[in-house]
């Protein structure tokens, strides 16, 4: 075995048990996004760092192969709940703080310990946190990867503040022209946007479906944003996300539900417990569904593509909503009147939020939604709990907090 071939085993691994998927769907797409960093790395080509908010549009039209280290982490932890925590513990042995964002350690512990390919460049929005952006210049230093930051305006209108947002995604372009030496061809950046379109069709008509009460699939119905993160623009990708809704449509046509009784309605607004597949299950026995999460949330225009102006344009407003950047970019009422949205839409009884212990301007909008969700009358639980680090709350720990909320909530 090659050296190359030797690192990043339990990546390795996991594409091995999804490589011979040919259904299209979300596993096939997981697949073909790692053989395509695999690819990359044992051939020598740049790979990108593409922050979670950062959809793939521009390297699908530039043939750059993205890697989002946020996905890379929680992928990982699919096979292995104990997967970032070598780690995030190098990372705190090095110097970093352990109030950083486990997440964003974990990347940083990752390249000190080579166990994520490194980039040939870095993007990133200034949104949603301090964690990223310090995280980012951390692996930029050790990396030496030329960085760029999309600069957003916190206070986003139509005018000044949009004009200098776009003027930010076009120096993205020479940014990534430069370092890739690619010119980017606008006709190519059109069929790719097109086929964009097409493919955040479906996820809306997925989104929609999860407002059918009963619930027919337990959500949320996230195929777009995995699209959105490793092949936005592709067939292979849109075909990905058609073949997902394909299922729930067809779950709707025959009368199938979640589950056989549907008792509540849960709002997740937040990322799941990525270590804990099994929670979402659990939840469902009780028979508490999932209607709507952070995910499962995006609501946005086709991109006009009538001009490279209108196309770029375009690609930069949707970039302000995806699931967290449309949140984080500006005051907490974004999020707030985001989540009392899915509440109303999706029909939710409840809401529970994983009170991740990194995301500290979060953890203070919770505080203010709670306040509001009192005076509505919206039950909401909030509990604390580590997504990428299963030692400061077990599992167990996590389900006896749940339980007692659920089965309140179900007794009313």
């Amino acid at each position: 075995m090659t050296e190359k071939a030797e690192k990043y085993k339990l990546h390795r691994g996991l594409y091995d048990l999804l490589k011979g998927i040919t259904q299209p769907g979300m596993m096939k797409m997981m697949a073909d996004w790692l053989g395509a960093v695999f690819s990359a790395v044992d051939e020598g080509k740049p790979i990108l760092f593409n922050q979670f908010t950062v959809f793939s549009e521009l390297m699908v039209a530039l043939d750059i192969v993205p890697l989002p280290p946020e996905l890379w982490q929680s992928s990982q932890l699919n096979v292995d709940a104990n997967a970032c925590c070598e780690s995030i513990d190098a990372a705190e042995e090095a110097g970093i703080h352990p109030e950083l964002c486990s997440a964003n350690k974990a990347i940083i512990g990752d390249i000190m310990l080579d166990k994520i390919p490194p980039p040939s460049m870095v993007v990133l929005p200034t949104f949603p946190c301090d964690n990223s952006k310090i995280t980012y210049q951390a692996v930029a230093h050790l990396t030496g990867a030329p960085t760029y930051f999309l600069d957003c305006p916190y206070w986003m209108d139509e005018g000044e503040a949009m004009d200098y947002w776009v003027n930010q995604y076009k120096g993205l372009i020479s940014f990534l022209e430069k370092h890739s030496e690619k010119k980017l061809d606008y006709d190519r950046l059109k069929e790719v946007a097109e086929e964009s379109n097409r493919c955040l069709d479906y996820w809306l008509e997925g989104l929609e479906l999860l407002k059918l009460k009963p619930l027919p699939l337990n959500g949320p119905f996230a195929s777009g944003y995995l699209a959105g993160l490793t092949a936005l623009g592709t067939p292979a990708a849109t075909e990905a996300v058609k073949a997902s809704l394909d299922e729930l449509r067809s779950r709707v046509d025959k009368g199938e539900t979640a589950v056989p009784e549907e008792k509540t309605r849960v709002i997740w607004f937040y990322y799941p417990v990525f270590w804990d597949a099994g929670l979402g299950d659990w939840m469902a026995q009780m028979g508490a569904v999932t209607a709507s999460g952070l995910v499962g949330y995006f609501n946005v225009e086709p991109i006009d593509t009538s001009t490279p102006e209108s196309t770029i344009r375009g690609l930069a407003r949707r970039a302000l909503d995806t699931p967290m950047g449309r949140q984080g970019r500006g005051a907490s009422d974004l999020w707030i009147d985001d989540c009392l949205r899915a509440v109303e839409e999706w029909k939710g009884d409840c809401v529970i939020l994983a009170g991740h212990p990194g995301c500290k301007w979060l953890m203070g909008c919770y505080g203010l939604f709670r306040d509001i969700a009192r005076e509505r009358g919206i039950p909401v639980l909030l509990w604390d709990v580590d997504l990428f680090d299963p030692r400061p709350c077990s599992g167990e720990e996590s389900r006896a907090r749940i339980e007692p909320f659920l089965n309140t909530i179900m007794a009313r």
